[in-house]
């Protein structure tokens, strides 16, 4: 399918995507949405009036991006899910039998381009969108505007606000993303707008004011207060206390950000874990790999929470400890995509493995091993030299 050849992906309770671009990474994670949400994303083009009459190319078009229906070849293309085998185009339809459909949201995912979101700091509806555009990208920002315009929205801050975020994920990303201002919502214009409120400035900060790693978290942050800002550990998104998001796929989290940052984000992401979501990364950051390989490390070891604190600084406060308990207690996989070769399960990250792809993680060590081997060999030859006879 597109440029994977073959990909036997088992999920784990946090999974890592890794590999260069254009390998098939967003393409896998959309389809793993549309094999969940099947029924509920075809209520949504429905609800927004758009009718694809059955026509899997269209459908495929206005759900992946236009042009992006070419990925599925009738002859070549092979699915299963589950264990059953799976026709992508059947897709383009709703579940026919009414006591199959699943109607609410399981899959929560915050795409690559969700900077699109917010263009000037204001949110967008689904339907400000054009066909054509990556539903995962529409269905985001729609969830992201009704946050800011609704529930959120006469609140006027929304960060650091005590009551959504414990201290112990709210302190990094105060010191580390947003340097000890204020995120909040500016309507001066008469427009519900996002801005940062400086200490000592009487005017906010406007959206293109601030950094990129700011524009580029913030609608991520947005996007992890709909999942975590609730009562119960996971969110509904149905009408019953049963009908919960279940999974949650982040597209490349640390775009733009140092790498205390990324931390700040990982420590999301383990609240994410403590909570009972599966959650699904691609990346092609560091940080977030030696992450996984620490916690895989520390359970091989038996190591504690304690550990875990450490890892990211953090104080032996009551959250920080559940959140190092449940962080030892899950289960970790990573993926390597590659045009060339089948999906490769590299998931010891083991530094010493014969597999390239495992030994650099990816890729994303190799360039770092590369530089060491070529200084050490114009170490050595510069020792050569001065051994030399004058």
């Amino acid at each position: 399918m597109g440029p994977i050849q073959h990909a036997d992906v088992t999920f784990g309770d946090l999974t890592v995507i890794v590999g260069p671009q254009a390998t098939g990474k967003s393409l896998f994670l959309q389809t793993l949405k549309l094999l969940i949400d099947r029924d509920q994303i075809h209520e949504t083009f429905r609800h927004h009036s758009m009718n694809f009459s059955g026509r899997a190319d269209a459908f495929l078009d206005g759900y992946y991006g236009r042009g992006m229906a070419g990925a599925w070849n009738v002859e070549q293309s092979r699915l299963v899910w589950n264990g059953k085998r799976v026709q992508l185009p059947e897709y383009a339809s709703p579940t026919k039998s009414p006591k199959s459909k699943v109607m609410h949201e399981r899959l929560f995912y915050i795409p690559a381009q969700r900077v699109m979101s917010l263009p000037g700091g204001v949110s967008q509806n689904f339907g400000q969108f054009n066909y054509g555009d990556p539903y995962a990208l529409r269905v985001f920002s729609d969830a992201v505007h009704d946050l800011i315009q609704n529930e959120f929205g006469a609140k006027g801050e929304l960060f650091p606000a005590a009551n959504r975020l414990n201290a112990t994920l709210r302190e990094p990303i105060n010191a580390h993303l947003f340097g000890g201002n204020k995120l909040v919502i500016d309507d001066s214009d008469f427009t519900k707008r996002l801005a940062l409120a400086v200490p000592g400035q009487s005017k906010p900060l406007g959206f293109l004011s601030w950094s990129a790693g700011q524009r580029e978290f913030a609608p991520m942050l947005m996007g992890l207060y709909w999942l975590c800002a609730v009562r119960h550990p996971q969110r509904m998104s149905g009408r019953t206390q049963a009908e919960i998001i279940e999974w949650v796929v982040i597209e490349e989290p640390e775009m733009g950000l140092h790498p205390q940052g990324i931390s700040a984000v990982l420590l999301m992401v383990l609240e994410l874990l403590r909570r009972g979501y599966r959650v699904v990364i691609s990346t092609h950051s560091p940080v977030v790999l030696e992450l996984v390989w620490a916690l895989q490390e520390f359970k091989k070891l038996g190591a504690d929470e304690s550990d875990v604190r450490r890892l990211f600084d953090l104080k032996a406060s009551a959250p920080a400890k559940d959140l190092g308990r449940v962080a030892l207690g899950k289960d970790y996989r990573v993926y390597h995509f590659d045009r060339q070769h089948a999906v490769r399960d590299i998931s010891n990250l083991s530094p010493g493995a014969e597999a390239i792809a495992e030994s650099e993680w990816g890729g994303i060590t190799g360039f770092s091993s590369r530089v060491n081997e070529v200084i050490a060999a114009a170490v050595n030859r510069a020792d050569a030299r001065t051994r030399l006879p004058h």
